[in-house]
């Protein structure tokens, strides 16, 4: 936590969300003097999205020898923080929009720990969360062998014959997305 919210005073930025997305927009709207508040979440899991759950990041831009996913998101953070983002470890619970306020929004955010903060603007950069299965040894695998993303992991898997489990849309763009590395996709629709 970098600070709390100053009570009563009605913030320029409040970002829901400290992925990578959140980070980057907690960076621009610093960068452009706004003061953004960041969220960065509580108890929806790790702050930093799903990248906390990555060991290898070897598709961003800059790292030649790859990164781990919590080590980039310490430095987006890091970063976001340099340049005068104020972070705090809370959940945002409910946003209202002030009524009344047409032409100039006002929002309320309904936070866990630091009661209602009030903005002009919201970002909502909340993210995603893989669907997972609930095998007895899914963490002991995730990420090693076990993993969410074709696209981020696909090229880890090269040469081997791998199983995609899902049944809509993602899992079947997943599985022909990994048709380029493994010697065998099956497709397990649950």
């Amino acid at each position: 936590t970098n600070g709390a919210s100053n009570a009563g005073q009605i913030e320029n930025v409040v970002i829901i969300g400290s992925g990578p997305a959140g980070y980057t927009a907690a960076i621009y709207a610093a960068r452009a003097n706004l003061r953004p508040v960041v969220l960065e979440g509580l108890r929806a899991g790790a702050a930093g999205g799903q990248l906390m759950t990555t060991s290898d990041v070897e598709n961003y831009p800059g790292f030649v020898d790859g990164i781990t996913g919590p080590d980039l998101m310490a430095q987006f953070r890091a970063q976001a923080l340099r340049w005068g983002a104020l972070v705090l470890t809370d959940d945002a619970l409910s946003v209202q929009r002030e009524k009344g306020r047409a032409t100039e929004p006002l929002y309320s955010v309904n936070t866990r720990a630091n009661g209602v903060i009030k903005s002009n603007a919201i970002i909502i950069a909340t993210g995603a969360t893989a669907k997972r299965l609930g095998l007895p040894s899914e963490e002991l695998f995730w990420s090693r062998g076990i993993s969410a993303c074709a696209t981020c992991d696909g090229p880890l898997f090269k040469g081997r014959p791998i199983a995609v489990i899902g049944g809509g849309d993602s899992a079947a763009e997943e599985a022909s997305y990994m048709t380029k590395y493994a010697t065998h996709v099956y497709l397990l629709v649950r």
